[in-house]
């Protein structure tokens, strides 16, 4: 999404991460309540924002939208692929190469999360 030469200001930085959260699911309404809290929260000069800056406003507004879909009845789907990317990003913190990931996902996450969920994160990890 962002590499370390990026030096947007805090409106593009919030812009990607809506655009992002939208392509996965996550309900307009949800996604601007995030924008809204996150730069509430984050503020910024106007300028440039800092990679650290650039960080807290990710992981603020990815906190925001986890909060506010389990607070929800949000879609199946935007809530399941949260969850799944829980997971796998927990399991390649623990060392587990993409075809573990996928086995882990098939024995505790095939009857919980939508197939079609599965399939795109299958066409991820087994590359």
């Amino acid at each position: 999404m962002f590499d370390s030469t990026t030096t947007d200001a805090l409106e593009d930085v919030l812009a990607t991460l809506v655009s992002d959260a939208l392509s996965r699911d996550v309900p307009g309404s949800v996604a601007e309540e995030a924008r809204t809290a996150t730069r509430r929260a984050v503020g910024g000069s106007g300028g440039p924002v800092t990679a650290q800056e650039r960080r807290r406003a990710t992981a603020y507004f990815s906190a925001v939208v986890r909060r506010r879909l389990w607070r929800r009845s949000s879609p199946p789907r935007a809530t399941a692929r949260l969850v799944i990317e829980s997971v796998v990003a927990d399991l390649r913190a623990a060392g587990r190469c993409g075809a573990d990931i996928w086995d882990e996902l098939q024995r505790g996450w095939t009857q919980r999360v939508p197939s079609d969920v599965l399939d795109e994160y299958r066409a991820q990890l087994c590359r």
